[in-house]
This record gives structure tokens, sequence and C-alpha cells, in this order.
């Protein structure tokens, strides 16, 4: 069995052994480094060692591993960015490449106790498929930084709160396939708890929403930070009045949002309509 960290930002540290370790821990039954070992014919020190991050596998050494964990679909994806971003003849590990902002956030996202995002007019950063990002952006080059906070928000570990606008879904980013994948994204999410999403529907009422998206990070005894970002130009908010305004705005968000199920059966409707067009 992998050794256990003295701290847990040893594995702050180590995003790739992080989320491998994430993942041979929540297998059922869980196999052994002996066994993965034996189906990967190297011995299960080495295993030990990418799991606990004293060792860094190759991108080939990764996707073995994963082959061997059964890892699929947008996990797969994630984590092969994830050995990419990490492989040593790519640069220097760590926050190579993110931009100082970002790394601010990443460390929000480590530190923070429950977060919350309000998105009126897109899919939020986080839940985005690799070909609606790419329609956003204009390239896939942020897509580490994106697999990365995936793994900080959607691994369980924290509260990920998500308040989307329905203009969010009627605007087809990158045409009705993309849109349908995207959606059938959402739904995944929604399912698997990864996050808690909730749609909220266009009001002839003003609420302050309408002023914009944000991020609001809870800290623990009652700190928090709201993050504003627009085309690359972040605002970092840290006054306490301020923040609690925002706290009161995530409530009044939470009223006016479908519930649950309500938002569920909304993401079956917008996706049967994307794969099944009226004539």
């Amino acid at each position: 069995m992998p050794r256990r960290p003295d701290t847990e930002k040893q594995l702050d540290d180590r995003p790739l052994a992080r989320l491998l370790r994430s993942h041979w821990l929540a297998r059922t039954p869980r196999p052994t480094t002996r066994n993965i070992g034996e189906q990967l014919d190297v011995s299960h020190t080495t295993i030990t060692r990418w799991l606990d991050g004293t060792l860094l596998p190759t991108v080939d050494q990764t996707t073995a591993l994963a082959d061997a964990l059964g890892i699929t679909g947008r996990a797969r994806a994630d984590l092969l960015h994830v050995a990419e971003w990490m492989n040593p003849r790519r640069g220097t590990p760590g926050l190579f490449g993110i931009s100082h902002q970002t790394a601010e956030a990443l460390e929000l996202e480590k530190r923070a106790t429950s977060i919350v995002e309000w998105s009126p007019l897109r899919i939020p950063k986080i839940l985005q498929i690799d070909d609606y990002a790419r329609r956003i952006t204009g390239d896939s080059s942020d897509a580490t930084d994106r697999a990365e906070r995936q793994i900080t928000l959607l691994s369980g570990q924290k509260t990920y709160e998500v308040f989307l606008g329905l203009p969010a879904l009627t605007w087809q980013v990158g045409g009705a396939n993309v849109m349908a994948k995207q959606v059938e994204q959402l739904i995944e999410t929604l399912d698997q708890r990864s996050a808690e999403l909730r749609l909220v529907s266009e009001s002839s009422d003003w609420h302050n929403g309408q002023l914009g998206p944000f991020v609001l990070y809870n800290l623990e005894d009652r700190q928090g930070a709201v993050l504003i970002q627009h085309l690359g130009a972040v605002t970092l908010l840290t006054d306490r009045e301020i923040v609690e305004r925002y706290r009161g705005l995530r409530t009044e968000l939470e009223q006016l949002a479908l519930t649950s199920e309500e938002t569920r059966q909304r993401l079956d409707d917008v996706l049967r309509e994307l794969t099944n067009p009226s004539p």
C-alpha cells in the first residue's frame, strides 16, 4: 500500500499523484499495488511511488495505469492532460505556464471549504468539455489548467455549487453537436453529484446576479474571497462586507433557481431538442 504522505501539502504539490491516488482509492474492489504492478510488468514499489508522488510516471506509463484502473471518458482525458503537463520534457513541473492570477485562484480552490459559482451566460470553465472550451477561447492552451481545476473541484472533497443561467444552454457554442455533448456532460455531473448544479431562469425582475458572473470562495472562520473575471482580466475581492454581500446574492440565486429535479428535467429537454431538432 502506498505510504501515507507526511502532510497533505506533499500531494497538493503533485497533482498527477493526487489524481492517480484518488482514482485508485475509488476502485471497488481496490487492487493492490502488487496486482497493478503485475499487469504493467513493473515492481509494486514503483506503483507505490507513482501513487505517493515520489516518482513521476511518463505519459505512456500513466496511460497503462489508467488502463489497469479502468479509467475512461473525461476522467481519462483529464488524467492524460495532467500527465503531459507534468512530463519533464515539457518544462518544470508545478505551476509552470500558469498565470499568476490562475495560480492564485488554484490556491483559493485548495483552501476553500466550499465554492459557489454563478455563470449567467456560458458554461463555467470547470464544467466545459474540450470542444466547447476551444470554441470559447479559440485554442486549447489552457486545457491543463482546466483539468487541474476540475481535479480540485469535482473530486467530491468539498462542495462546488453552480448556478447556471438558462441562456448558457440556448446559445449553441460550436453548434448543436458540441452543445449536445456539453449538456450530456452537465447531466453526468449532476447525476454523479460531482457538483451541485441548478439552473436559473431568466427573470423580468431585477436581481444583482444580472450584474455578471462571479466565484465565491468560502474559507474557514467566515473568511472568504470573490473572484470576478472577464476576458482574462481578474479582480479578487476580499473585503468582508463585500464578501457578505455576495453570500447574500448566493441566497437570492438559490431562491430563483430551479430545484435539482427541475434542473435535471430541463437538461433532458434541452438535450432532446439538440439531438432531435424539429423539422
